[in-house]
């Protein structure tokens, strides 16, 4: 028996070395004459989990993979969706770093913050104990 080829477009690459693809369809209505559009999702295994989201695919039937899953991509990716794919890893990853660098940078500010109201309250309390001590010193006077 052969097997099915469809052509879709990737609308979702969530899941570890699996696509979603929207396969499109028009057929005329046998009655009104009208054409029709009819769409169905289909999983399909991407071992190298090289397509992401707007990607023009074909997919080919297979034996069941998983319960969802009886299709394999089989459009080989260009270097550019490669590149693409790798430039939004690296981009996820850079976020990453500067969130947490954000993060450590503004957990130091307020250790210097604290620190900076620790010894004004410490040099304000200094004042205040030389200023009562002169004062009883002249009420003495």
């Amino acid at each position: 028996m052969p097997r099915r080829v469809l052509e879709g477009v990737v609308v979702s690459d969530k899941m570890e070395k699996t696509v979603t693809v929207l396969v499109e369809r028009r057929y005329m209505h046998p009655v009104y004459k009208k054409y029709i559009r009819k769409s169905d999702k289909f999983a399909a295994h991407d071992e190298s989990n090289a397509f992401s989201i707007g990607d023009r695919v074909e997919i080919e039937e297979c034996r069941p993979l998983s319960k969802n899953k009886r299709f394999t991509v089989i459009t080989v990716p260009s270097k550019e969706a490669l590149t693409k794919t790798a430039e939004k890893k690296q981009a996820k990853v850079d976020a990453k770093k500067a969130e947490e660098a954000a993060k450590e940078a503004a957990k130091t500010e307020k250790k210097e913050a604290k620190a900076k109201a620790k010894a004004d309250k410490a040099e304000t309390k200094a004042k205040k104990t030389t200023t009562t001590k002169t004062s009883k010193a002249k009420k003495d006077e």
